[in-house]
C-alpha cells in the first residue's frame, strides 16, 4: 500500500495540534500515514506531545527546530521565509513517496488521503488537491457572504461575488473549490481571481498531495521580496507558481475534505484567505 507523510509545522498551540493530529490518525487509507510534526523552537509543545497517547497504525515523528533569525522575536505566527524553510525541512525528512500538509488549526475529513491517492492513481498525476470547507474556530460552517481576509467589508463582499461567479465559492455554502485554470504550462504571470475575466490559480497548502520527489526537485520557494511580504504572498502561493512554472499538471478531486478554520490565526492562514495566485501576478 502507498505510504503518505503529512507535514505539520507548529508552534505554541498544542491543544489545536492534538485535534489536527487526531484527524490524521483517523484517515481511512489502508496504507501507512505518517504524521511528521515540525515543532519550531517550542519546548511546551514538545512536552505536550510527549504526553500524548500513541494511535495504532499511525506513526508520529517530531522534528524539533531551534531558533531561526528570520522569525521575528515574539511573533505569534511565522514569517513566511521561515515557514517555507520549515515546510522544506518536513519534505526532506518525509519517509513516504507522497507528501500532504496540514496546518495545526485545520482538520482532514477521514477520506482526505484516500480520495487524493485515488485521483492521483487514476490520472497518473504527481500533484493533486482537494477542495475545502470554511469553518469558524468552533467548527460551525462559515456562511458569511464575504471573504473574511479582505481589507474592508465592501471588498470582501465584492470578492465573494467574484468567487461565486467563477465557481470557486459555492454560493450560500461554506464550500470553496480551489482550482488551477489552464493546466500545465499556463501563463500565470498576470492572472488573479480578483476579477471575472481572469483565470483562477488558487490552491491552499492544506489541500495538496504531491509526490515527494517532485517537491524535492521543485521545493517551496524560500526567497521573499519586500513586495511579497507587503502583499502577503504566502508559501502556498509560491509553491503553486513554482509547480505551474515546472509544467506540472494539477488536478482536483473537487471534494471538500479539509475543514479550514477561518480566523484561526494559523501558521499559513488568517490573512491569506485572499483569492490570490502566483506571486508573480500583478496586483
Amino acid at each position: 500500500m502507498t505510504a503518505v507523510t503529512v507535514v505539520t509545522v507548529t508552534r505554541g498551540r498544542p491543544d489545536l495540534l492534538v485535534r489536527a493530529m487526531a484527524s490524521v490518525a483517523h484517515q481511512d487509507h489502508d496504507g501507512v500515514v505518517e504524521h511528521l510534526v515540525v515543532v519550531d523552537d517550542d519546548p511546551g509543545t514538545l512536552a505536550a506531545l510527549a504526553l500524548r497517547e500513541p494511535v495504532p497504525r499511525r506513526p508520529v515523528r517530531v522534528e524539533a527546530r531551534g531558533p531561526v533569525a528570520s522569525r521575528q522575536e515574539g511573533a505569534r505566527s511565522f514569517v513566511y521565509p521561515h515557514l517555507a524553510r520549515l515546510l522544506n525541512v518536513g519534505i526532506s525528512s518525509a519517509r513516504s513517496p507522497w507528501v500532504a500538509f496540514l496546518d495545526d488549526d485545520n482538520e482532514f475529513e477521514p477520506d482526505h488521503i484516500s480520495s487524493l491517492l485515488a485521483l492521483a492513481r487514476k490520472l497518473g498525476s504527481p500533484a493533486v488537491h482537494s477542495a475545502r470547507a470554511f469553518v469558524w474556530p468552533d467548527g460551525t460552517p462559515y456562511l458569511e457572504r464575504h471573504l473574511p481576509s479582505a481589507p474592508t467589508r465592501e471588498e470582501g463582499e465584492r470578492l465573494y461575488e467574484v468567487l461565486c461567479r467563477r465557481g470557486v465559492w459555492v454560493r450560500d455554502t461554506n464550500i470553496v473549490l480551489d482550482r488551477v485554470d489552464g493546466g500545465a504550462g499556463a501563463d500565470a504571470s498576470n492572472s488573479t481571481v480578483m476579477d471575472d475575466d481572469d483565470p483562477v490559480f488558487l490552491v491552499d497548502q492544506n489541500l495538496w498531495l504531491v509526490r515527494r520527489d517532485l517537491l524535492l526537485a521543485v521545493p517551496v520557494p524560500e526567497d521573499f521580496s519586500a513586495m511579497d511580504i507587503a502583499e502577503n504572498t504566502c508559501p502556498d502561493d509560491k509553491m503553486l507558481a513554482a509547480l505551474i512554472a515546472a509544467g506540472v499538471e494539477i488536478r482536483s478531486t473537487g471534494r471538500p475534505t479539509v475543514r479550514y478554520t477561518v480566523g484561526g490565526g494559523g501558521i499559513s492562514n488568517g490573512a491569506h484567505l485572499r483569492p490570490v495566485v502566483p506571486p508573480s501576478a500583478s496586483r
